[in-house]
């Protein structure tokens, strides 16, 4: 067992009313429809650069694909009858940040079944707002909290749908015929309104059609297509073979230098969480999925705690100081000095990008807050903990998400390589 010290300030703890237990929604003993078209699926191709995370799901012909499709169907039947339709609809969105909330909150909702746990009401009525958590739960040890998931995207809607139109250029570019050729990609900006793919593809072809056909290729004037804030660059490299005319164009691709900041992506999706519900009768629990490309667990400490710095200064005997610190800047520990805040939400559990294809190899991570108004007591989840002891947190370690909801360690099987992100794509 591993044991990780982690300094922090424990205040006291306040006691809640205990409201009566609400009983679980019965099931709907009709069968639940697939969240997946009756279609023949034929394609065993890896996704390509416009391909919506639900619509490869849904017409791969590849194995893993159809194990990951037969599971979700199961998972989907277990969920209450009165919102599974809806939360379907958002499962099959062609929006990926949609799709992916969609199938974070299903597969929270099976973590507690799979681990013993109930889920006594999905978006349970709070007396004294109209707004509701995803679900009150009840752990297999009897304590109730609310749980509610959020994605930590780092990126706003507007900047989704540039990402979207980006990925449509290149599609087009990819599905671009280009037989002795392979492209060499580069990418500044995103474009502000959607792109005129034909006129693109036009001036593509109209440029791969007057390359050299020998290796003097890579010396020919290069390729530029600007649209709305977008540049597209393009160099050419001959084949080693011809290629066919379904072979994707594009084989090397340039991401820009970019800066990132992982606890901050963490730090505003917990923030708009945290205090949302106001004052609630039970121990509220917030679940983070961090998509970001270089998320890593010390973000989640520098999202709650502050972010760390040090500090270096003299004593009065003229000797240096140096401290290593955490600014007030933290969702539990605020300005001006560093105080207790956020008090109501109980906990944190945090798990990196997790998805329909790889979230059996994931782990989690559950870091209970030191100042909750009403503490988290046993969720039973066993994912990595951190425990509140004589006043410092003590990891403990869990399992991975395949021993704990007992599927294979490489389930589903081979997964696709992934596309290049967007994200990495522009600058």
């Amino acid at each position: 067992m591993l044991w990780l010290m982690v300094e922090v300030r424990v205040a006291a703890i306040s006691s809640g009313r205990t409201m009566a237990e609400t009983d679980a929604a019965p099931q709907d003993a009709t069968p639940a429809p697939s969240a997946f078209d009756a279609i023949t699926r034929d394609d065993l191709g890896l996704p390509l650069p416009d391909d919506t995370q639900f619509a490869y799901l849904n017409r791969s012909g590849r194995p893993e694909a159809g194990r990951v499709r037969e599971l979700i169907d199961a998972w989907f039947a277990e969920y209450p009858a009165e919102h599974r339709k809806t939360l379907i609809g958002r499962f099959r969105s062609s929006i990926d940040d949609e799709h992916r909330s969609a199938f974070f909150e299903l597969f929270l909702h099976h973590l507690v079944v799979a681990r013993g746990g109930k889920v006594l009401a999905v978006e349970p009525k709070l007396d004294h707002t109209d707004k509701s958590p995803d679900f009150l739960v009840e752990s297999a040890a009897g304590e109730q909290y609310y749980l509610e998931g959020v994605m930590a995207t780092g990126r706003s809607t507007r900047e989704t749908a540039a990402h979207a139109r980006l990925n449509t250029a290149l599609a087009a570019i990819d599905a671009t015929p280009a037989p002795d050729h392979f492209l060499d990609l580069t990418v500044h900006g995103l474009p502000s309104t959607p792109v005129a793919t034909k006129k693109l593809k036009r001036a593509l072809r109209s440029w791969i059609a007057g390359l050299p056909k020998d290796e003097t290729a890579k010396d020919a004037p290069g390729f530029r297509y600007e649209d709305h804030g977008m540049t597209i660059l393009l160099k050419a490299w001959t084949r080693s073979r011809p290629a066919g005319d379904d072979a994707r164009a594009i084989g090397v691709r340039h991401f820009p230098v970019t800066q990132i900041a992982p606890s901050q992506d963490v730090h505003g999706a917990l923030k708009k969480k945290a205090s949302r519900y106001g004052k609630l009768d039970r121990p509220y629990l917030v679940a983070v999925n961090a998509l970001g490309h270089h998320q890593r667990e010390d973000a989640v400490f520098d999202a709650l705690l502050g972010t760390p710095y040090v500090s270096i200064s003299r004593t009065a005997s003229g000797e240096e100081k140096v401290e290593e610190r955490r600014a007030t800047d933290g969702i539990w520990y605020g300005p001006p000095d560093g105080q207790p805040q956020n008090t109501g939400l109980s906990g944190v559990m945090a798990f990196r990008q997790i998805d329909p294809w790889n979230f059996a190899g994931r782990t989690g991570v559950l870091v209970p807050n030191p100042s909750a108004a009403k503490p988290l007591l046993e969720t039973g989840f066993g994912i990595d903990e951190f425990k509140i002891v004589d006043g410092t947190y003590r990891r403990t370690e869990g399992e991975p998400m395949s021993a704990l909801l007992k599927l294979p360690a490489q389930w589903p099987g081979d997964q696709p390589e992934p596309v290049a992100p967007p994200d990495q794509a522009a600058d």
